[in-house]
């Protein structure tokens, strides 16, 4: 008889192994080493050595090798770059034919997912390419009236010729920032095209696929006539998988209370309907076979349906190894069942194991499977309520580490949300679905059964409206660790060992002190400086070791929405949710789009506003006064003499004068010199070279830094020499002066803009005057968000691309 309990659970592990060898690089020498070990430790305490771990009847372990030998070369082939690539540089114009696989509707047109391609370029040359997104915008997306062959409706299985401009994904510059290329290599989507026009070469097409479209175009049809706009789009993102209609503030609401899961197609939605389904066949008397097999059928109908997102795929496979365990008399093993959906999921995709959507829904699976029966060995319980707290928690602890190192955030009162609201999932899914069914055949008999699933909608909405009220209900982590990772995951599996073998209820404590050492933020050894990449503009992230945190400038005149797609993203990822000082050079949308888009969104908080002390006002700097006073914020006006004082860090500011009646906003640029200890830098916004002289008199002569600075110019003296410098105008050949760098003579200095700019910044002038001066030059579309850290003694420089 076998000892080795769960070998799919020994078999993952294996496949994991080979996965992650691949993922370090690990030379073939060393793979096949590894193997010829396992497979002598196997063959010796099988055959050799008496012992109670592993006997002759477990002939599985022999899979072992075989497994971590498939995980290597599966990853490696995933992660190798497409011939095509090395073809072009980041776009082309050329003509692709390939097999429709998938077609998914977008709020701007539709994504179709083309299979098996031919991709033709200018030069005549052909490349094979295995997968391609191709994206067709209509009116509303692009701006402008598209071409009839990019509104057809097309079929999964047509053969079709796009033209149109071929796309390499692009890489995130800033920490925090969506890894696009990262994303559709775990999808195995190898490019993205922009088309043109399209061909049709073979209308042959998927009738199955066809049948379940048009289903769903029916339901969705429904449910839009049905219900509300924003109620029919939370319905068809929970039954239909299709999230292009979800409201974004419910989005958000759900997100952050961490309910999020409902909105997507998971084990929840399928094990319901399964289990419906099996129900209903069986109370119409139909044998159990053909129950099961049309069970698993209807399971996986839907599962095309809703396009198959991973946690579809991973409650599909677990329902039908359960259905079939039922079939053939089998005990269901909740573990074995999980690991064998992984597996099933890393053959066909060995990279879905970074992807959010797997790590959430097996972790959450798991807690269930491990920590659920540890609580209840602990604190025994049949009462309905706490039970359901229990798979909750049992949930929460699994998935804490991922929830921080995806989304930055944890939502404090999840638990509690979840407890409400999950009780009445089970209603609004099955009611829903009776409704959508109902009102394809009678609208208003639909819109009578519906009104339920209305109720409990506006339930949820309320009951997280609620907790966005309640103090404390975000913590930001910022992005953990992996050695912080490692660390939660040993004390959450010592829990379970020690309750498995003393079953003492104080146990129930190192989960706890776990996850408050994990939420713990660490404390900062000095000062912290990041100039982020936001394209063609600036944003420069300050904290310092009190943990004071600034942010001067914040915006960009070729990045979209870069204060919610960057800086955001950054903020959140160093822990960051509230901003002690936002600092305006000057109003330039360049230096303050982002700015107004944080403050309008309010999930990055900020408690003053800091603004140029000027007389003449532009539109742009109005209005970010008015919104600034409309959030009840802050706002503080500075000018030459005023500074500030964060413990060993002084910002000083050396421009503009009070008062200043600049003709330009670029003219009034704030300028701040931040010392601690002996390490300085200069901050120049936009500044112009009439103001350069300003600073340079200011700097030159000590009595006018008196006159300015009075008392605390003697505490503090002048800098003659800086260390790095924030150069002015993004690089623009009219500022940076040679008798303005001969005076601070930075040892480096930062440009931010963005490639290929209309500007051309940075001026080859600029970059040469900087040379001139033996300055190091670093650039943001190079070498992405610099960040510079310093214990006022030593300063190091990382590259965020080349690191």
């Amino acid at each position: 008889m076998p000892v080795v309990k769960r070998p799919l659970v020994w078999m993952l592990c294996a496949y994991l192994v080979g996965m992650y060898l691949a993922w370090q690089g690990a030379v073939y020498s060393v793979l096949f080493i590894l193997i010829w070990l396992l497979g002598l430790v196997i063959y010796v305490f099988m055959f050799r050595v008496k012992n109670t771990f592993i006997n002759v009847h477990d002939k599985f372990l022999w899979c072992l090798p075989l497994l971590i030998l498939i995980g290597f070369f599966a990853l490696k082939d995933q992660t190798a770059e497409p011939m095509l690539s090395k073809a072009f540089d980041q776009k082309v114009i050329c003509e692709l034919t390939g097999n429709i696989n998938m077609i998914v509707k977008k709020q701007w047109g539709k994504a179709l997912y083309l299979k098996n391609n031919s991709v033709f370029l200018p030069t005549g040359e052909e490349y094979l390419c295995e997968n391609v997104i191709v994206f067709c915008y209509d009116e509303q997306g692009s701006g402008k009236k598209p071409q009839e062959s990019l509104t057809r409706n097309y079929r999964i299985g047509n053969l079709i010729t796009v033209h149109g401009t071929l796309r390499k994904f692009s890489t995130p510059g800033n920490p925090g920032q969506f890894n696009e290329k990262l994303y559709y290599r775990i999808e195995n989507i190898d490019y993205k095209m922009e088309a043109d026009s399209i061909s049709v070469k073979n209308a042959g097409y998927s009738k199955f696929h066809l049948q379940l479209d048009r289903l769903k175009d029916k339901l969705l049809a429904v449910y839009q006539g049905i219900l509300s706009d924003k109620e029919a789009g939370t319905v068809i993102a929970m039954l239909l998988g299709d999230k292009y209609l979800l409201d974004d503030e419910i989005k958000q609401l759900y997100q952050v209370n961490g309910i999020s899961h409902i909105l997507a197609i998971s084990g929840l939605h399928v094990s319901l309907l399964g289990m419906f389904m099996f129900w209903l066949l069986k109370k119409i008397k139909i044998p159990i076979l053909p129950a099961t097999l049309l069970t698993i059928f209807f399971i996986y109908c839907y599962g095309v349906l809703t396009n198959f997102s991973v946690s579809t795929n991973r409650a599909v496979v677990m329902m039908t190894v359960m259905l079939l365990s039922g079939l053939f008399g089998k005990t269901y093993d909740m573990l074995s069942s999980l690991a064998l959906s992984a597996l099933i999921i890393l053959f066909q995709n060995p990279l879905q194991i970074l992807s959010a959507g797997f790590l959430l829904s097996f972790g959450a699976v798991l807690g269930i499977a491990v920590i659920y029966p540890c609580l209840q060995k602990i604190f025994p319980t049949k009462h309905p309520i706490l039970s359901s707290l229990y798979i909750s928690i049992s949930a929460q602890i699994t998935t804490t580490p991922f929830v921080a190192y995806f989304f930055y955030q944890f939502p404090t009162y999840s638990i509690l949300t979840n407890l409400i609201i999950l009780p009445f999932i089970t209603v609004l899914t099955l009611n829903s679905l009776f409704a959508g069914i109902a009102g394809a055949i009678c609208k208003p008999l639909g819109m009578f059964l519906i009104g339920g699933s209305n109720y409990i909608l506006k339930f949820n909405e309320e009951v997280c409206r609620i907790g966005n009220k309640l103090p404390g209900n975000l913590i930001a982590t910022g992005k953990p660790e992996l050695l912080h990772i490692l660390i939660y995951i040993v004390l959450i599996m010592v829990f379970i060992r020690c309750v498995q073998r003393y079953d003492k209820k104080w146990m129930v404590l190192i989960p706890v002190a776990a996850l408050i050492l994990f939420l713990i933020p660490g404390r900062s050894k000095g000062l912290d400086i990041t100039m982020l990449d936001v394209g063609q503009g600036d944003a420069i992230y300050i904290e310092s070791k009190n943990k004071t945190t600034y942010l001067i400038d914040g915006g960009s005149s070729d990045v979209v929405k870069v204060g919610i797609n960057r800086i955001q993203p950054f903020l959140l990822s160093q822990g960051t949710d509230c901003l002690d000082y936002a600092i305006m050079s000057h109003s330039d949308k360049d230096h303050v789009s982002g700015l107004e888009e944080l403050i309008e969104a309010g999930r990055i908080k900020i408690n003053t506003l800091v603004l140029p002390a000027i007389s003449n006002k532009d539109e742009s700097y109005l209005t970010l006064e008015t919104l600034a006073r409309s959030r009840k914020i802050a706002i503080l006006y500075i000018s030459t003499g005023d500074y500030i004082m964060d413990g060993d860090m002084h910002i000083f500011c050396l421009h503009p004068i009070v008062g200043d009646a600049a003709e330009s906003a670029n003219a009034y640029s704030t300028v701040l010199s931040v010392t601690y200890g002996k390490f300085d830098m200069l901050f120049t916004g936009d500044l112009q070279q009439d103001g350069e002289e300003e600073v340079v008199r200011l700097l030159k002569d000590k009595t006018i830094w008196k006159e300015y600075f009075k008392g605390n110019a003697e505490e503090f003296a002048l800098i003659s020499d800086y260390d790095v410098l924030k150069v002015a105008h993004h690089g623009s050949k009219y500022s940076t002066m040679i008798e303005f760098l001969r005076l601070i003579r930075p040892e480096i200095s930062l440009i931010s803009c963005g490639k290929d700019n209309f500007y051309g910044h940075p001026h080859k002038e600029l970059l040469t005057r900087l040379k001139d001066m033996n300055s190091k030059i670093l650039i943001t579309y190079e070498t992405g968000a610099i960040s510079i850290k310093t214990d006022g003694k030593m300063m190091t420089v990382r590259e965020y691309k080349n690191e």
